[in-house]
């Protein structure tokens, strides 16, 4: 058992800025790189504070996979992967219903997957890193450009804050027994 926070942990709960965060850490320690690419996937991405890091002691999940698979695996599987890994981390729910590339490997034409309201400032860039066609990905040089001023000019913070009522509605008391219509005597 680990006690790293894992991509896992957060999937389904990210905000956009952590998404961007994501995108530029994940291609910031490849970008240029001719050596080694690691599949990012939950198991292989630690959550390090404000920071994502790409542990290569865990094996990598075949749902996060491209369509070509991952031999030999080259810079454009990698960007398919953190593709897969963005829209995990956004919906907490894999692509193309749990099988990823093997999917859409038999169904080349099918629609790629659309990221909630929330998110949709990455739906594009996210859409361009599941191309079926490796050729039509982006590359992890100009996928780090987008992302480093997307995050620059990202404005949300946080989660959406629950709005506290003012006036005659917050003098209520916050207990359920105090709202009940009727008394037990």
């Amino acid at each position: 058992m680990t006690d790293k926070t894992t991509i896992r942990s957060i999937a389904g709960y990210s905000n956009e800025q952590a998404l961007w965060t994501l995108l530029v850490d994940m291609t910031a320690s490849t970008a240029g790189q001719s050596g080694q690419w690691i599949v990012p996937s939950p198991e292989t991405v630690i959550v390090d504070g404000d920071h994502f890091l790409l542990d290569a002691t865990h094996e990598p999940t075949a749902e996060f996979f491209p369509p070509e698979g991952i031999s030999p695996f080259e810079e454009q599987g990698f960007v398919w992967s953190l593709g897969a890994l963005v829209c995990y981390a956004s919906s907490g729910h894999y692509v193309f219903g749990g099988h990823g590339g093997t999917y859409q490997k038999r169904h080349p034409k099918t629609a790629l997957p659309t990221l909630r309201k929330e998110h949709s400032a990455l739906t594009a860039v996210v859409k361009r890193c599941l191309c079926y066609t490796p050729a039509q990905r982006i590359s992890v040089r100009e996928l780090h450009d987008i992302a480093v001023d997307s995050l620059t000019r990202n404005t949300q913070k946080s989660r959406v804050k629950r709005i506290v009522p003012t006036g005659a509605e917050s003098s209520q008391s916050a207990y359920a027994d105090d709202v009940w219509p009727e008394t037990m005597r």
